[in-house]
């Protein structure tokens, strides 16, 4: 099969084109027009990917890109949190979904699948997994919730108006790489690792690797029901037991103290304050710290049926650290108190960058990425 994949750069896109071609399908990447050189190769995974560009709210160079494809995996959307973004995420989320599902029908794509997010599924104050069944209620809901609620609503609309069958994925937090942006999930661990007095809070949450993620939506996309929910998820744990791992696997002691949910509300405030000030990326949002205190758990029970598995929380935490680790959103400062566990070390694959024309690579030496952290013996 044929697929276009939007968002194909992103954490979740990426994984899903590694794991269509995995799978022996034809893969064109969608991206963003600008993101990148449209005359440079487009590498994911090690291997080169057809790149077509569009914005999503430009129908023909859309209809376009997905000319010649049998199926869709919509991946792109804005995950972020707090106000200043709220407006971008629920017109991306929504209004971007309604437009690229609208122009894959013209373009004669015959199934789809949309990425939608586990919160659309609500949370609960008791430890229990929820299941496709259950909904978003009477509960704390960011602006990044609704939206995705809005986004299921509008992918279901158009497969009715434009013919074009559609499968909702539902991902939980996912965990690993690579990125080239941070994205809330993978500031989870990051929070964690600059938190200097290693705290936790009550609640949990279900964490997933991006690798998982990406093989979930390729089975979706060839024998979901369509019309359909799907909740593609890893192991549920409390944010204890999650901090724990952390600190395990990354050789820091900790956690200590458990944060109550005021308190976590405080934080956030100050880290958008401070970033308000500093001009970066608040690290929590005080849109995620309202949730603080209840359980975001779930069952993949519906995917399992068609042959959709999940590492366990450990590996897609290992996987976060090892990305992370040589990020440059990990300071030095923190990146060298990492005591990384082997684990973490092999959680990375390595795979070689396809050589471009010779005569166009600089001779000047390129920096070379952090140093893994040293373990002591």
């Amino acid at each position: 099969m044929r697929i276009a994949v939007t968002g194909a750069t992103g954490l979740v896109g990426g994984r899903v084109v590694e794991a269509a071609r995995s799978a022996g399908h034809d893969v064109v990447a969608v991206v963003r027009p600008g993101s990148a050189d449209p005359r440079s190769p487009l590498v994911i995974g090690g291997l080169q990917v057809e790149r077509r560009s569009a914005d999503l709210t430009d129908h023909r160079a859309l209809a376009e890109s997905f000319a010649g494809c049998e199926g869709l995996v919509h991946c792109a959307a804005v995950y972020a949190f707090g106000a200043a973004r709220a407006d971008e995420v629920s017109r991306v989320n929504g209004d971007g979904t309604r437009s690229v599902l609208r122009a894959a029908a013209a373009a004669g794509v015959q199934r789809a699948v949309v990425t939608s997010s586990s919160v659309t599924r609500g949370s609960s104050t008791a430890a229990r997994s929820r299941t496709e069944r259950d909904v978003l209620g009477d509960e704390p809901a960011p602006a990044y919730y609704a939206s995705k609620v809005a986004q299921e609503e509008a992918a279901l609309e158009a497969s009715e108006v434009h013919g074009i069958p559609v499968v909702l994925a539902l991902p939980t937090v996912v965990l690993g790489g690579p990125f080239a942006r941070l994205a809330p999930s993978n500031a989870i661990v990051l929070r964690y690792l600059l938190d200097p007095t290693r705290s936790t809070f009550p609640g949990g949450c279900n964490v997933v690797d991006a690798r998982d993620v990406g093989a979930g939506h390729v089975a979706l996309l060839e024998g979901g029901t369509p019309g359909e929910r799907y909740l593609l998820g890893g192991e549920d744990v409390t944010w204890r037991m999650l901090h724990t791992l952390v600190s395990d696997l990354a050789g820091l002691p900790g956690p200590f103290g458990e944060l109550a949910a005021a308190n976590a509300f405080a934080v956030a405030a100050a880290s958008e304050w401070w970033a308000s000030l500093s001009g970066a990326t608040p690290l929590s949002t005080r849109d995620e710290a309202t949730t603080v205190g209840r359980f975001y758990w779930y069952s993949s029970a519906r995917a399992n049926e068609l042959g959709y598995a999940a590492r366990p929380a450990r590996a897609a935490v290992a996987a976060s650290l090892a990305w992370l680790a040589v990020s440059p959103d990990l300071p030095r400062w923190a990146r060298e108190g990492l005591r990384l566990c082997s684990e973490v070390r092999g959680a990375r694959e390595l795979v070689p960058a396809p050589l471009t024309d010779p005569a166009a690579v600089s001779p000047r030496p390129r920096p070379s990425p952090p140093a893994w952290p040293r373990r002591r013996r």
